[in-house]
């Protein structure tokens, strides 16, 4: 991190890009595994060049003189681990592993299809179906996801003054078009489509007409999250009971079924059971589910599906109108020290905690994208007019 100075700065936008990259492999509810390799997890950061007078940085802990251009892909893979397990001993353990250890012991780590819930801003209840359950549809809680926290702050080409500087930053992710890439992959609807019959209107248009054999993007079933914290003093810590200000969800591909430039389809989000087809191949490779899945836990069944739904109805999509992560604070909200930057002397560090998992429940979590790479880059800027 550079040095703080005694110059005053000029405080215009930030123009400043942190690439997050992270190679994971998916596999669909129906998969021979339910598991997904993450021997390929990399992750690189960097900074853009920029003219503006002051620039995001980023650390992986959030400690004071750590934030920087960068965090290493290995500060990233403990943080996944730790999450993984939470024991004191297991934490403990990895930090007295060296670097080659911990891409050994990550190399190792598995990613399971799943479900989620949004709770109080917050991210709860992972799950993921229980295929030794052979009566019925079950859900079981999973920690096949990966998570990890980022840390924002700011910084000036010339270092800053806490007499003089004045910073009002704002977040927002970039390069839109590459977040997510996917692999295409050729597939196939074994007894005809099963959505010929459906009736005939604007949202069934396009699943109604998908031919025998068709291209899909592994990247479509993909979900990476924000929970997003209020900003706090720089030299201060988060209380382990902090609760996010808010949290957004983002999906790879669209929430209505679509054909992309390339010929490849976006069969929909997380959509109702007569146009899911994740749900539809659950029921014709796993017949005893559908034998069975209304015996007793109809209601269940319902209810797991209906959460689904509601949640992914505020899946946002990769667009321009939703690539704001935080906006710069209002004069009320500088006022109240909400703010990322520099006010009236107090640097401020802002908190956000990362989540990427395969979304179990969405149309295009199917067995053609089984162990089809995905790969995720996150690119970050202040300044609103790239």
């Amino acid at each position: 991190m550079r040095g703080f100075s005694k110059k005053i700065i000029i405080s215009l936008l930030t123009s400043v890009v942190v690439l997050i990259t992270m190679v994971a492999t998916t596999f669909a509810w129906v998969g021979i595994f339910s598991y997904a390799s993450a021997s390929n997890f990399h992750m690189n950061l960097k900074i853009q060049e920029t003219k503006a007078n002051y620039y995001l940085t980023i650390s992986g802990s959030g400690e004071s003189g750590t934030f920087g251009e960068s965090v290493s892909t290995i500060d990233i893979e403990r943080q996944i681990l730790k999450y993984r397990n939470t024991s004191e001993d297991y934490s403990s353990y990895l930090d007295g592993q060296d670097d080659n250890s911990i891409e050994t012991i990550f190399s190792k780590l598995t990613l399971t299809p799943l479900t989620t819930t949004v709770s109080e801003n917050k991210l709860t209840k992972f799950e993921a179906i229980n295929y030794d359950n052979k009566k019925y549809l079950e859900m079981i809680e999973t920690k096949g996801y990966y998570k990890f926290d980022l840390y924002f702050s700011v910084d000036t080409k010339d270092g800053i003054n806490l007499d003089t500087t004045e910073i009002n930053a704002s977040i927002f992710m970039t390069e839109l078009e590459e977040t997510l890439i996917g692999t295409l992959a050729d597939f196939n609807f074994s007894n005809g489509n099963p959505f010929s019959d459906l009736e005939d209107n604007p949202k069934t248009t396009i699943l109604k007409n998908i031919p025998n054999t068709y291209v899909v993007n592994s990247a479509n079933a993909m979900r990476f999250a924000f929970e997003i914290y209020n900003p706090i003093n720089i030299q201060d810590e988060y209380d382990l009971d902090a609760v996010p200000s808010k949290t957004m969800i983002y999906q790879g591909g669209t929430q209505e079924p679509s054909i992309s430039e390339d010929g490849s389809y976006s069969l929909g989000g997380i959509l109702e059971e007569e146009r899911n087809t994740a749900l539809n191949e659950i029921l014709v490779i796993r017949p005893y589910l559908k034998n069975n899945i209304y015996m007793g836990k109809k209601e269940y069944y319902q209810e797991c599906l209906s959460n689904a739904i509601n949640r992914g109805a505020n899946d946002l999509e990769i667009t321009d109108e939703n690539r704001t992560v935080r906006a710069k604070a209002t004069d009320a909200e500088l006022e109240a020290g909400n703010f990322l930057g520099v006010h009236e002397g107090v640097q401020t560090k802002q908190k956000m905690t990362v989540y990427f998992w395969a979304e179990g429940w969405d149309c295009d979590c199917l067995l053609g994208i089984n162990e089809k790479p995905v790969t995720l880059n996150l690119t970050f800027t202040a300044d609103e007019d790239i």
